[in-house]
């Protein structure tokens, strides 16, 4: 008996070890930060048509709701109640930094000088001063809060190329076509990346730390607003595939 309990804890921490090293290779702010709201139209036409695959990302809906909520709720609880607040805002400071790549390369493409500009001074204070962007003295000019967060998928919004059908990715959650390629794309530019070159040198156990901690720290903020939203929702899907439509037109047309 003994060893069947064993088995069974092993079985769950394998899976749930897999569950999140496939999270860590496609981890980006850029389509995850999107804000819930308790008040969508939910009945848009335009989005049940562009939703072709409704009952394919309704299954997927089910499946990320378990793993949610069954895997990375508690996990993300057990890092919340004992990690100390100032660690945890460190860690989210760190990792947002490292995404300036992608934000730089958006701005540059979509023509948007100023903000490119902006977002240099921006990493360039934070990553001395700030110490690797641990801390962000940046905070202290309002110029440097003010700037869009742009990523690639604005970018071809921008350019004219069509959103292409909502898809519900298994453990990503909501997409389009576009957005998905590009979270790809954006992943490649992004430092930590477990196939980057630039890692040669580094011990394997130290990336899977940092993409981990990456994980946790993107649960921390998104888990209570996915939790609120499935909470307040009579159908959960819908609201949250209105959501993720409305976010993300208000991101490109900033």
């Amino acid at each position: 008996m003994k060893i069947l309990v064993n088995r069974f804890l092993y079985n769950k921490v394998l899976l749930f070890t897999t569950l999140l090293f496939c999270s860590c290779l496609f981890a980006d702010d850029s389509n995850l930060d999107y804000g819930f709201s308790e008040e969508e139209n939910w009945s848009d036409d335009t989005e049940t048509k562009s939703d072709l695959l409704e009952p394919i990302n309704r299954s997927v809906y089910h499946f990320n709701d378990f793993i949610y909520l069954h895997f990375f709720d508690p996990v993300t609880n057990v890092y919340v109640n004992y990690t100390p607040e100032s660690v945890r805002n460190s860690l989210n400071n760190f990792f947002t930094n490292l995404k300036y790549p992608v934000r730089f390369l958006s701005n540059v493409l979509q023509v948007k000088v100023k903000e490119a500009y902006y977002e240099s001074l921006k990493f360039g204070i934070n990553s001395t001063i700030g110490i690797f962007g641990i801390h962000t003295p940046s905070d202290k000019y309002d110029f440097l809060n003010e700037i869009p967060n742009e990523d690639l998928g604005q970018v071809l919004a921008v350019w004219g190329v069509p959103a292409g059908p909502f898809i519900m990715v298994p453990i990503l959650g909501p997409s389009t076509l576009r957005d998905l390629s590009t979270r790809i794309v954006g992943r490649e530019i992004n430092p930590i990346d477990v196939s980057s070159d630039n890692w040669d040198t580094v011990d394997t156990q130290w990336i899977a730390l940092l993409n981990t901690a990456e994980i946790l720290s993107l649960n921390e903020e998104m888990l209570p607003r996915y939790k609120g939203l499935k909470k307040a929702s009579i159908d959960p899907y819908t609201a949250l595939r209105s959501t993720y439509f409305q976010q993300r037109e208000q991101e490109v047309s900033q």
